[in-house]
Protein backbone atom coordinates (compact mmCIF):
# COMPACT_ATOMS: atom_id res chain seq x y z
CA UNK A 1 0.00 0.00 0.00
CA UNK A 2 0.97 3.56 -0.74
CA UNK A 3 1.16 6.29 1.97
CA UNK A 4 -1.90 8.71 1.53
CA UNK A 5 -0.90 10.91 4.38
CA UNK A 6 3.21 11.34 5.80
CA UNK A 7 3.97 13.69 9.14
CA UNK A 8 7.38 14.51 9.49
CA UNK A 9 8.77 16.48 12.77
CA UNK A 10 5.07 18.86 13.15
CA UNK A 11 5.03 21.73 15.84
CA UNK A 12 2.26 23.82 16.63
CA UNK A 13 2.48 26.55 19.31
CA UNK A 14 0.42 29.12 20.21
CA UNK A 15 2.17 32.68 21.72
CA UNK A 16 0.66 34.39 24.76
CA UNK A 17 2.55 37.27 24.88
CA UNK A 18 0.50 39.77 23.22
CA UNK A 19 3.34 42.62 23.68
CA UNK A 20 6.88 43.52 25.31
CA UNK A 21 5.37 44.59 29.02
CA UNK A 22 2.80 41.23 28.91
CA UNK A 23 6.20 39.33 28.05
CA UNK A 24 8.12 40.73 31.01
CA UNK A 25 8.74 37.97 33.80
CA UNK A 26 10.95 38.17 37.50
CA UNK A 27 13.47 35.41 37.17
CA UNK A 28 17.01 34.93 39.24
CA UNK A 29 16.39 38.35 40.49
CA UNK A 30 16.60 40.23 37.15
CA UNK A 31 13.55 41.16 34.80
CA UNK A 32 13.51 39.59 31.68
CA UNK A 33 11.70 39.44 28.08
CA UNK A 34 10.21 35.55 27.38
CA UNK A 35 7.88 35.00 24.91
CA UNK A 36 4.97 32.13 26.64
CA UNK A 37 4.03 29.93 24.65
CA UNK A 38 1.64 27.09 24.53
CA UNK A 39 3.42 24.19 22.79
CA UNK A 40 0.18 22.08 21.38
CA UNK A 41 2.20 19.53 18.86
CA UNK A 42 5.94 18.98 19.81
CA UNK A 43 7.62 16.74 16.69
CA UNK A 44 5.63 14.55 15.75
CA UNK A 45 5.89 12.15 13.21
CA UNK A 46 3.44 9.10 11.86
CA UNK A 47 2.29 8.48 8.16
CA UNK A 48 -1.41 6.81 7.02
CA UNK A 49 -1.82 4.02 4.31
CA UNK A 50 -4.19 4.10 1.48
CA UNK A 51 -7.64 2.75 2.61
CA UNK A 52 -6.54 2.60 6.57
CA UNK A 53 -7.73 3.65 9.42
CA UNK A 54 -5.20 5.96 11.58
CA UNK A 55 -6.15 6.97 14.86
CA UNK A 56 -5.07 9.42 17.51
CA UNK A 57 -5.52 8.58 21.38
CA UNK A 58 -4.58 10.27 24.30
CA UNK A 59 -6.10 12.33 27.23
CA UNK A 60 -7.77 15.62 26.82
CA UNK A 61 -5.78 18.37 25.87
CA UNK A 62 -2.97 16.29 24.40
CA UNK A 63 -3.13 18.00 20.90
CA UNK A 64 -4.98 15.26 19.13
CA UNK A 65 -7.24 18.03 17.63
CA UNK A 66 -4.15 20.82 16.77
CA UNK A 67 -2.65 18.13 14.69
CA UNK A 68 -5.65 17.41 12.81
CA UNK A 69 -6.40 21.10 12.45
CA UNK A 70 -2.76 21.56 11.59
CA UNK A 71 -2.90 18.73 8.72
CA UNK A 72 -5.82 20.13 7.33
CA UNK A 73 -4.08 23.60 7.74
CA UNK A 74 -6.98 24.88 9.68
CA UNK A 75 -3.36 25.96 11.84
CA UNK A 76 -0.57 26.75 10.00
CA UNK A 77 2.27 24.73 10.89
CA UNK A 78 5.17 26.29 12.58
CA UNK A 79 7.78 23.88 11.62
CA UNK A 80 7.77 20.51 10.40
CA UNK A 81 6.71 18.84 7.07
CA UNK A 82 2.83 17.76 6.08
CA UNK A 83 3.24 15.80 2.49
CA UNK A 84 -0.38 14.39 0.83
CA UNK A 85 -0.14 11.51 -1.89
CA UNK A 86 3.58 12.36 -2.08
CA UNK A 87 2.96 16.79 -2.22
CA UNK A 88 4.15 18.95 0.33
CA UNK A 89 1.61 21.03 1.40
CA UNK A 90 3.62 22.73 4.47
CA UNK A 91 3.76 26.07 2.95
CA UNK A 92 0.69 26.19 0.66
CA UNK A 93 -1.13 29.32 0.25
CA UNK A 94 -5.06 28.91 1.05
CA UNK A 95 -5.62 29.66 -3.07
CA UNK A 96 -3.18 26.45 -3.98
CA UNK A 97 -4.79 24.62 -1.17
CA UNK A 98 -8.21 24.35 -2.74
CA UNK A 99 -8.05 21.87 -5.02
CA UNK A 100 -6.70 19.67 -1.74
CA UNK A 101 -9.65 20.44 0.14
CA UNK A 102 -11.84 18.59 -2.01
CA UNK A 103 -9.44 15.79 -1.70
CA UNK A 104 -9.43 15.97 2.32
CA UNK A 105 -12.49 16.49 4.12
CA UNK A 106 -13.35 16.74 7.93
CA UNK A 107 -15.96 15.62 10.54
CA UNK A 108 -16.06 17.45 13.41
CA UNK A 109 -16.74 16.74 17.27
CA UNK A 110 -19.76 18.94 17.24
CA UNK A 111 -22.67 18.13 15.39
CA UNK A 112 -24.33 21.05 16.75
CA UNK A 113 -22.27 23.56 16.22
CA UNK A 114 -20.53 22.25 12.61
CA UNK A 115 -23.11 23.05 10.65
CA UNK A 116 -24.77 26.55 9.52
CA UNK A 117 -28.19 26.87 11.21
CA UNK A 118 -29.07 29.36 8.27
CA UNK A 119 -28.75 27.03 5.62
CA UNK A 120 -31.49 24.22 4.85
CA UNK A 121 -30.01 20.62 4.91
CA UNK A 122 -30.02 20.16 1.17
CA UNK A 123 -27.81 23.46 0.79
CA UNK A 124 -25.35 22.50 3.54
CA UNK A 125 -24.50 19.42 1.15
CA UNK A 126 -24.59 20.44 -2.29
CA UNK A 127 -22.79 24.00 -2.21
CA UNK A 128 -19.46 22.46 -1.42
CA UNK A 129 -20.10 20.25 -4.79
CA UNK A 130 -21.18 23.41 -6.72
CA UNK A 131 -18.32 25.66 -5.43
CA UNK A 132 -15.45 22.74 -6.50
CA UNK A 133 -17.41 21.88 -9.83
CA UNK A 134 -17.93 18.20 -9.15
CA UNK A 135 -21.34 19.03 -10.47
CA UNK A 136 -22.42 21.08 -13.54
CA UNK A 137 -26.27 22.69 -12.35
CA UNK A 138 -27.91 22.67 -9.28
CA UNK A 139 -29.95 19.66 -10.39
CA UNK A 140 -27.45 17.72 -10.57
CA UNK A 141 -25.86 19.00 -6.71
CA UNK A 142 -29.63 18.03 -5.46
CA UNK A 143 -29.72 14.81 -7.08
CA UNK A 144 -26.61 13.71 -5.88
CA UNK A 145 -27.10 15.35 -2.30
CA UNK A 146 -30.50 13.62 -1.85
CA UNK A 147 -28.42 10.18 -2.84
CA UNK A 148 -25.62 10.61 -0.22
CA UNK A 149 -28.19 12.08 2.63
CA UNK A 150 -30.47 8.78 1.69
CA UNK A 151 -26.87 6.57 1.96
CA UNK A 152 -26.46 8.15 5.84
CA UNK A 153 -29.68 7.52 6.77
CA UNK A 154 -31.61 10.56 6.42
CA UNK A 155 -34.83 10.62 4.48
CA UNK A 156 -35.74 12.76 1.18
CA UNK A 157 -38.95 14.30 2.97
CA UNK A 158 -36.33 15.73 5.50
CA UNK A 159 -33.89 17.55 3.14
CA UNK A 160 -35.27 21.02 3.19
CA UNK A 161 -35.12 21.23 7.09
CA UNK A 162 -32.82 23.04 9.11
CA UNK A 163 -30.31 21.39 11.11
CA UNK A 164 -32.03 22.41 14.59
CA UNK A 165 -34.76 20.17 13.59
CA UNK A 166 -32.79 16.75 13.60
CA UNK A 167 -31.36 15.03 16.71
CA UNK A 168 -27.44 14.85 17.11
CA UNK A 169 -27.30 11.31 15.93
CA UNK A 170 -28.90 12.82 12.91
CA UNK A 171 -27.07 15.81 12.80
CA UNK A 172 -23.39 13.85 13.17
CA UNK A 173 -24.81 11.45 9.73
CA UNK A 174 -25.09 15.15 7.83
CA UNK A 175 -21.73 15.99 8.81
CA UNK A 176 -20.82 12.47 7.23
CA UNK A 177 -22.98 13.31 4.12
CA UNK A 178 -20.98 16.91 3.64
CA UNK A 179 -17.72 15.27 4.07
CA UNK A 180 -18.49 12.52 1.23
CA UNK A 181 -19.81 15.21 -1.01
CA UNK A 182 -16.54 15.80 -2.71
CA UNK A 183 -15.66 12.18 -3.22
CA UNK A 184 -12.50 12.51 -0.88
CA UNK A 185 -9.35 10.38 -0.58
CA UNK A 186 -8.81 11.30 3.13
CA UNK A 187 -11.30 12.48 5.80
CA UNK A 188 -9.96 13.60 9.10
CA UNK A 189 -12.84 12.50 11.90
CA UNK A 190 -12.33 14.75 15.10
CA UNK A 191 -14.15 12.74 17.80
CA UNK A 192 -17.11 12.02 15.69
CA UNK A 193 -19.12 10.41 18.67
CA UNK A 194 -18.46 11.73 21.89
CA UNK A 195 -20.79 14.38 21.80
CA UNK A 196 -23.28 11.68 21.10
CA UNK A 197 -25.28 9.58 23.33
CA UNK A 198 -23.92 6.13 24.32
CA UNK A 199 -26.75 4.02 22.13
CA UNK A 200 -26.03 6.42 19.17
CA UNK A 201 -22.48 5.65 19.14
CA UNK A 202 -22.40 2.32 17.60
CA UNK A 203 -24.64 3.07 14.91
CA UNK A 204 -22.44 6.13 13.61
CA UNK A 205 -19.50 3.94 14.18
CA UNK A 206 -20.44 1.21 12.31
CA UNK A 207 -21.89 3.79 9.11
CA UNK A 208 -18.40 5.37 9.42
CA UNK A 209 -16.70 1.77 8.38
CA UNK A 210 -19.62 0.84 6.06
CA UNK A 211 -19.04 3.84 3.92
CA UNK A 212 -15.42 3.67 4.31
CA UNK A 213 -15.02 -0.15 2.55
CA UNK A 214 -18.06 1.67 -0.09
CA UNK A 215 -16.31 4.82 -1.22
CA UNK A 216 -12.49 3.47 -0.29
CA UNK A 217 -11.00 6.94 1.32
CA UNK A 218 -8.77 6.98 4.17
CA UNK A 219 -9.33 8.14 8.03
CA UNK A 220 -6.99 9.57 10.64
CA UNK A 221 -9.65 9.21 13.69
CA UNK A 222 -9.26 11.21 16.74
CA UNK A 223 -10.50 9.82 20.26
CA UNK A 224 -9.88 9.59 24.06
CA UNK A 225 -12.30 6.50 24.32
CA UNK A 226 -10.37 3.38 24.06
CA UNK A 227 -13.06 0.84 23.07
CA UNK A 228 -13.93 3.39 20.40
CA UNK A 229 -10.59 3.60 18.97
CA UNK A 230 -10.21 -0.16 19.10
CA UNK A 231 -13.79 -0.80 17.39
CA UNK A 232 -12.14 1.09 14.34
CA UNK A 233 -8.76 0.99 14.04
CA UNK A 234 -5.83 -0.17 11.74
CA UNK A 235 -2.92 1.41 13.40
CA UNK A 236 -3.08 3.90 16.70
CA UNK A 237 -0.66 6.76 17.64
CA UNK A 238 -0.51 7.25 21.72
CA UNK A 239 -0.35 10.88 22.20
CA UNK A 240 1.23 12.51 25.28
CA UNK A 241 1.26 16.15 26.11
CA UNK A 242 1.76 16.65 22.12
CA UNK A 243 4.12 13.80 21.10
CA UNK A 244 3.17 10.25 19.81
CA UNK A 245 5.06 8.01 22.54
CA UNK A 246 3.69 4.69 20.96
CA UNK A 247 2.49 3.89 17.66
CA UNK A 248 2.01 0.77 15.80
CA UNK A 249 -0.66 -1.51 14.43
CA UNK A 250 -3.86 -1.70 16.66
CA UNK A 251 -3.18 -5.65 17.80
CA UNK A 252 0.34 -4.55 19.00
CA UNK A 253 -0.70 -1.59 21.05
CA UNK A 254 -3.22 -3.56 22.48
CA UNK A 255 -2.18 -6.55 23.07
CA UNK A 256 1.57 -5.62 23.50
CA UNK A 257 1.93 -2.36 25.18
CA UNK A 258 5.25 -1.09 26.06
CA UNK A 259 5.41 2.99 26.52
CA UNK A 260 4.26 2.70 30.45
CA UNK A 261 1.53 6.02 29.37
CA UNK A 262 -0.12 3.37 26.91
CA UNK A 263 0.11 0.83 29.99
CA UNK A 264 -1.51 3.17 32.26
CA UNK A 265 -4.26 4.17 29.58
CA UNK A 266 -5.50 0.28 28.86
CA UNK A 267 -5.04 -0.53 32.85
CA UNK A 268 -6.99 2.38 33.43
CA UNK A 269 -10.06 0.99 31.00
CA UNK A 270 -13.08 -1.12 33.61
CA UNK A 271 -13.36 -4.69 32.36
CA UNK A 272 -15.55 -7.44 33.51
CA UNK A 273 -14.53 -11.01 34.38
CA UNK A 274 -16.73 -13.21 35.66
CA UNK A 275 -19.40 -11.77 38.62
CA UNK A 276 -16.40 -8.61 39.41
CA UNK A 277 -15.49 -5.60 38.09
CA UNK A 278 -11.31 -5.37 38.03
CA UNK A 279 -9.94 -2.19 40.08
CA UNK A 280 -9.02 0.67 37.69
CA UNK A 281 -5.68 2.11 37.75
CA UNK A 282 -5.23 5.60 37.61
CA UNK A 283 -2.21 7.45 36.00
CA UNK A 284 -0.39 9.59 39.03
CA UNK A 285 -0.20 13.55 39.24
CA UNK A 286 -0.86 15.54 36.77
CA UNK A 287 -0.07 16.36 33.53
CA UNK A 288 2.53 19.13 33.17
CA UNK A 289 1.81 22.75 31.69
CA UNK A 290 2.54 22.75 27.92
CA UNK A 291 3.26 26.21 28.79
CA UNK A 292 6.52 25.11 30.75
CA UNK A 293 7.74 21.80 29.27
CA UNK A 294 8.87 18.91 31.54
CA UNK A 295 12.70 18.45 29.94
CA UNK A 296 13.91 14.94 29.07
CA UNK A 297 10.43 12.32 28.76
CA UNK A 298 7.58 14.14 29.02
CA UNK A 299 6.12 11.33 30.95
CA UNK A 300 8.88 11.25 33.61
CA UNK A 301 7.03 13.19 36.75
CA UNK A 302 4.29 10.32 36.30
CA UNK A 303 6.27 7.52 35.19
CA UNK A 304 6.68 4.77 38.47
CA UNK A 305 10.00 3.26 35.84
CA UNK A 306 11.49 6.81 35.91
CA UNK A 307 15.33 6.88 36.19
CA UNK A 308 17.76 10.06 35.70
CA UNK A 309 18.00 9.24 31.91
CA UNK A 310 14.47 10.22 31.70
CA UNK A 311 14.68 13.65 33.65
CA UNK A 312 17.39 14.59 31.27
CA UNK A 313 17.51 12.92 27.93
CA UNK A 314 14.72 13.09 25.71
CA UNK A 315 14.03 9.45 24.23
CA UNK A 316 14.42 8.80 20.64
CA UNK A 317 11.81 6.48 18.78
CA UNK A 318 12.89 3.37 18.62
CA UNK A 319 10.92 0.28 16.30
CA UNK A 320 10.73 -2.58 18.38
CA UNK A 321 8.37 -5.00 16.64
CA UNK A 322 7.16 -4.64 12.61
CA UNK A 323 5.88 -1.31 12.28
CA UNK A 324 5.69 -0.93 16.31
CA UNK A 325 7.45 2.11 17.50
CA UNK A 326 8.03 3.97 21.09
CA UNK A 327 9.52 6.58 23.01
CA UNK A 328 11.28 5.29 26.18
CA UNK A 329 14.52 4.71 27.63
CA UNK A 330 13.30 1.74 28.94
CA UNK A 331 14.21 -0.13 25.27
Amino acid sequence: MSKILEVNNLQQHFNLSKGFVDSLVFKNGKIKSEKKRVHAVNDISFSVERGETFSLVGESGCGKSTTAKTIIKLLEPKSGEILFDGIDITKFTRKEMMPIRSRIQMIFQDPYASLNPRDRVLEIISAPMLLHGLVSNKKDAKDKSIELLRRVGIREEQVNRYPHQFSGGQRQRIGIARALALEPEFIIADEPVSALDVSIQAQILNLMMEIQEEFNFSYLFIAHDLSVVKHISDNVGVMYLGKIVERGPKKEIFSNSLHPYTQALLSSVPRITGDNLETCTSIKGEIPSPINLPTGCYFHERCPYTKKECIDIDPQEKEIGVGHFVKCHLY
